[in-house]
């Protein structure tokens, strides 16, 4: 039987075509979405991120005590109650943030959390970290409870993982974001309250009886726990939905 030369080689690039477009697709559904990558740069000295939500408090850009280039975020008190919340949108109930984090010494400075809330403001179903005199913690819902010691006056790199899932996070430190990712974690943390609902829609900043203060730089905020790529571009495999790159990248 005689070949048809020309049927095998449409097949021939329908089958690279197929193969091509799988590649494409992949890629497509394993991108991580990123919610935040910023370093501060971009927003102006003085006031709080722009389009951040706020509530009350003594939030700001600085430059007074920054890790890296000129800028970073000042948290310096507030009434009880106060915020600054970073909205999310996602689907996955993995939420990852990472950050450098300078904590002046003499008592109590700010609390984070990973919300599950409609507003950032609630504090059941969220994570609920405050760094306090020498020590990070959380509070379960009826006691504060030691996550380990923490040590002020310096920058440190820390990268916290919230399942909502399971209404628990990893807390890891590290003298710089390769520590962090290769130090041992607290894990299986508890929420403060179980979650209110099946995803993160807020990472916030918040003040309760906050005296002493506290500073961030170079955020990440990224679904899923693997730990984001530096190297990728954020405008190609990565897909950034919220914040600029803190070198104009």
């Amino acid at each position: 039987m005689r070949k048809n030369k020309k049927g095998t080689f449409c097949q021939y690039v329908l089958l690279t075509l197929a193969v091509a477009l799988t590649f494409v697709f992949v890629g497509i559904t394993d991108a991580q979405k990123v919610f935040v990558r910023t370093g501060f740069e971009e927003f102006a000295t003085g006031n709080p991120p722009k389009d951040w939500e706020v509530i009350g408090g003594n939030f700001e850009i600085s430059g007074d005590t920054v890790k890296t280039d000129k800028k970073a975020l000042a948290i310096l008190g507030g009434a009880d109650g106060d915020g600054l919340g970073i909205p999310i949108e996602t689907e996955n109930p993995i939420i990852s943030v990472e950050f450098w984090v300078y904590i002046e010494g003499g008592g109590r400075s700010f609390n984070f959390k990973v919300a599950t809330a409609d507003g950032f403001g609630e504090n059941n179903g969220c994570t609920y970290i405050n760094w306090d005199a020498g020590v990070v913690r959380l509070y379960d819902g009826g006691a504060w409870q030691l996550i380990g010691d923490f040590e002020t006056d310096t920058w440190k790199y820390v990268r916290i993982v919230a399942d909502v899932g399971k209404s628990e996070f990893d807390f890891y430190v590290g003298d710089d974001r390769d520590d962090a990712l290769g130090a041992k974690p607290e894990k299986g943390l508890p929420f403060r309250n179980p979650a209110l609902g099946p995803v993160a829609k807020w990472v916030a900043f918040y003040v309760w009886g906050q005296v002493t203060n506290g500073y961030v730089d170079d955020m990440l905020v990224y679904e899923g726990e693997e730990a984001l790529d530096l190297a990728v571009d954020p405008t190609g495999k990565l897909t950034t939905f919220w914040g600029r790159v803190k070198r104009g990248l």
